[in-house]
């Protein structure tokens, strides 16, 4: 064989094994770049009727409203491979004596089953929520339905003491006590600006001189911290301050 045909071969050797090479390095370098599909948090974890123990909605839209346990909180969620993200998160600035509101210091969670481990800033591991429902539930990422959402009148002399409260629960419950009476079985749902609500059950207490209006709510607006109800006519029946 000629020296020049030689070189020729010999060329094409090493293409043909660069080319190889090459190839293994794109097909190893897309294997390592598939991402997990990213976790989905929506729904409702940790116990929402309870307004003193933590619990957290997931919105479908990304957003986000719950309570530590005394302050209520609002903000909004991302999720990448197995990470959420909080952003924004801002929360009413109540103190509430003897609970642990470790919920508020929330940055990050991942997601195992049916448990929500919720991490702070520096990435500690500060608490667990276990999911309550897989269901956005009446909140269904509307920032409008979020706004309503928490404790309205005190709830710890609620019950026939003469003090309303109502209790709008992330899950689309509604539950509390008109001063007399306590109800519960009622939901609710938001249009624009109102929420409405359906009839529910209460207990049937006779209280002397207890102003029972709350009994005949059947929608609300809120303004800023203040709940004005009304009833099946439109007319205004009462108001409540957010407390949690």
């Amino acid at each position: 064989m000629s020296r020049t045909l030689q070189r020729l071969a010999l060329s094409g050797t090493i293409l043909l094994a660069a080319t190889v090479l090459t190839a293994c390095a794109g097909n190893a370098g897309t294997a390592g770049t598939e991402t997990a599909e990213a976790v989905d948090p929506v729904g409702t974890w940790g116990d929402v009727a309870t307004t003193d123990e933590p619990s957290l909605a997931f919105g479908n839209g990304g957003s986000l409203s719950g309570t530590d346990g005394c302050n209520r909180l609002v903000g909004s969620w991302t999720a990448e491979g197995d990470t959420v993200t909080f952003v924004e998160v801002a929360s009413t600035r109540m103190l509430c004596e003897g609970v642990d509101t470790w919920l508020a210091a929330l940055a990050t969670a991942t997601i195992s089953g049916d448990t929500l481990t919720v991490f702070d800033e520096s990435g500690e591991e500060i608490g667990t929520l276990d999911r309550s429902s897989d269901d956005a539930g009446a909140i269904s990422g509307d920032a409008e339905s979020a706004a309503f959402i928490g404790t309205w009148g005190t709830e710890s002399t609620g019950t026939a003491s003469g003090e309303p409260f109502i209790v709008i629960a992330a899950d689309g419950s509604a539950s509390g006590s008109d001063g007399c009476n306590t109800f519960g079985g009622s939901t609710w749902t938001v249009d624009g600006d109102t929420i409405e609500f359906t009839p529910g059950v209460a207990t049937l207490m006779a209280c002397e001189g207890v102003d029972q209006w709350l009994n005949a709510k059947s929608t609300a607006t809120v303004d800023g911290d203040t709940m004005t109800f009304y009833d099946e006519s439109g007319a205004e029946i009462g108001t409540l301050p957010r407390t949690a």
